[in-house]
């Protein structure tokens, strides 16, 4: 056979790869439609998760200036208080005939202030701190009513959340052996297609020397690392978004949220050494990997820690994916991304590239 025949066979090859998913005739192009439904089906309860996140974190806000507020405002409010029960002894005292009914009439110091009599009584004496003390009761009630209504507020939106990641996690459960089947499937597929165009290409440049037959290397079990040699820091069925400078309880969000199933792999993003596994109260079970290439990166809420020190090539599992610390009910990985041991930096660029 001349070099076009079997030119003209590789070609055939590569074309075939290139349209084959495996034994069942699936075409990358059915392949790839079906990972994007599945990964699209998770994508849109995650937002779903993130956005009642995102509610939760503003309200916990607004309820912590509040409750700041309101302390500032009681504060003040007591001092004017004392301040308008010695004028009204003053003012008792001072022969106003009128006073002992409005003392006897009145329950409270704010009462007192509130009453008829006793506003006009201020207002013949210009005197401003019994209007003070209106003021400060009027704003404190309203603001207990905000407070009262913010608190309402999350609690239902913590329903949701609940109910929301519940769902999630179902969403997971079914599709997570799909979405490992297709992503298995498209890889097989494409360094088939990749290597029938490099052997289509080398037989363009020249005729290959004669050479015994040799056996097919098999498909490595390990997870392979994409180019770079960076691996997804999840392991299977996957969901985020750009969550970064989200509102979280009492600080902003410094990472990206990466929403998978419980017992999910968590992987070494790049080769590095494990120099911290420890828990926290918030972090839960965490992982810090000092990246071979000068940078940290910062893994939280595990479920369980597997590799508690030492070095990790890229790809390799360190962890399973939980909702340790506070993160309860929400089984995600809070993955940040320090740069040379720095600050962290807005990681969803990254994890979007590899994942």
């Amino acid at each position: 056979m001349g070099r076009l025949g079997k030119l003209l066979i590789l070609l055939s090859l590569a074309l075939a790869l290139a349209t084959s998913g495996g034994a069942h005739g699936e075409s990358l192009k059915s392949l790839q439609e079906r990972m994007d439904e599945v990964q699209d089906r998770l994508d849109r309860a995650t937002e779903r998760v993130e956005s009642l996140r995102d509610e939760a974190g503003r309200i916990d806000i607004r309820l912590r200036r509040s409750r700041a507020r309101r302390t500032q405002l009681q504060a003040r409010h007591d001092v004017l208080e004392r301040k308008a029960a010695a004028r009204a002894v003053t003012l008792y005292q001072s022969g106003q005939t009128d006073m002992l009914e409005v003392f006897l009439g009145s329950s409270s110091i704010s009462e007192l202030a509130d009453g008829a009599m006793m506003l006009s009584l201020v207002a013949e004496q210009e005197d401003e701190v019994f209007t003070a003390v209106v003021r400060s009761d009027q704003e404190l009630a309203a603001l207990n009513r905000a407070l009262e209504t913010d608190r309402a507020r999350l609690r239902r939106t913590a329903e949701s959340l609940e109910e929301e990641s519940g769902e999630l996690q179902d969403t997971f459960s079914e599709l997570s052996s799909e979405y490992d089947a297709l992503k298995r499937r498209l890889e097989a597929a494409a360094r088939r297609a990749a290597q029938a165009e490099a052997e289509s290409s080398a037989s363009t440049t020249s005729a290959p020397p004669p050479a015994a037959p040799v056996a097919a290397a098999p498909v490595a079990a390990a997870p392979a690392a994409p180019s770079g040699g960076m691996a997804c820091p999840v392991g299977g069925a996957v969901s985020f978004i750009d969550s970064w400078g989200d509102p979280r309880a009492g600080h902003t969000h410094q990472g990206v949220d990466m929403m998978a199933g419980y017992g999910t792999p968590v992987m070494a993003i790049t080769s590095g050494v494990v120099t911290l596994s420890s828990y926290g109260s918030s972090s839960g079970n965490w992982i810090i990997l000092s990246g071979s290439d000068g940078n940290a990166y910062w893994y939280m809420h595990n479920e369980q820690n597997l590799v508690s020190s030492g070095s990790v090539a890229a790809g390799q599992q360190i962890a399973t994916v939980g909702d340790t610390g506070n993160a309860a009910g929400t089984p995600h990985v809070h993955f940040e991304y320090h740069p040379g041991g720095g600050a962290a930096v807005n990681p969803y660029p990254l994890v979007a590239s590899i994942c």
